[in-house]
């Protein structure tokens, strides 16, 4: 879970205590994915930052940088390859954005929506890009090509 207090938590199902805490963020954490492994969880925060953390030491793998204003939501694709992030606020970011899930790297900055990407989706194999605006839109982009295919 992420929290106002800027921190990634990992949690035990049946005993529902806390079992590790994640430090990084600079203001509040908006969303998180876990990777299909399980060894890895991405998170958007306030900061403006994603970043990719070890679930089993809580180490800071990752800190994706690019996004102007706040990072409301995040996606891992199924094999960990592809990071997606929506985000927005008052400096009118408004971006979907992909990364690689591995290196870090920015791989697409999707740009259309006139107000906060509020929600962000990876079809099976990463070449399909869905996003929710609060301008109330929803959008599907090309992953390789960054380009809006339907509104």
């Amino acid at each position: 879970s992420g929290g106002q207090d800027g921190t990634v938590r990992k949690w035990h199902i049946q005993s529902g205590k806390c079992v590790l805490v994640m430090r990084g963020h600079e203001g509040e954490v908006n969303a998180v994915d876990v990777t299909a492994d399980g060894l890895a969880v991405f998170s958007g925060g306030d900061d403006g930052s994603v970043r990719k953390w070890n679930t089993e030491t809580g180490a800071e793998l990752l800190k994706l940088v690019g996004h102007e204003d706040w990072v409301y939501c995040v996606q891992v694709s199924v094999d960990g390859q592809t990071v997606c992030s929506g985000g927005g606020d008052y400096r009118g970011d408004n971006t979907v954005r992909l990364w690689n899930g591995t290196t870090g790297a920015s791989s697409q900055v999707m740009r259309g929506h006139t107000d906060d990407v509020s929600a962000v989706a990876l079809n099976a194999d990463a070449s399909l890009v869905y996003s929710g605006s609060w301008d109330k839109s929803i959008r599907e982009w090309d992953a390789a090509s960054g380009e809006c295919l339907r509104t």
